[in-house]
């Protein structure tokens, strides 16, 4: 992850590559990236789209939640699945326009 402010969360975003999709889960975010476990991993470099699976404000219909981005890394647990970090394209995530249910601020370690 990235060394600006980072969160942890727990949040079912589907990640759609093209034309397959799975169903992860959003551990970590922060502005310009963020952390999902999926069952299998995806290469580096693989274009993804990333959106809640139900919206958390409750709309009938919302694209705040829609994120584009790109594979830079993933790391493969044979318990846990995949740990699969995505860099944001095309914007930054904030709280202001989507915040996931559950979402707790990591506190700066010395050195960032």
């Amino acid at each position: 992850m990235r060394k600006d402010e980072s969160f942890l969360c727990s949040e079912l975003v589907k990640v759609s590559t093209g034309a397959s999709a799975e169903i992860a889960n959003l551990e970590q975010i922060n502005t310009s990236s963020c952390e999902v476990k999926m069952q299998e991993p995806l290469p580096v470099g693989t274009p993804v789209k990333m959106q809640c699976l139900e919206c958390p404000q409750h709309k009938e219909c919302c694209n705040d939640c829609i994120y584009f981005g790109r594979v830079r890394s993933h790391k493969v647990d044979p318990v846990l699945g995949s740990s699969i970090e995505v860099d944001f394209e095309g914007r930054n995530w904030s709280a202001k326009e989507w915040k996931p249910r559950h979402l707790l601020g990591i506190p700066p370690t010395s050195g960032q």
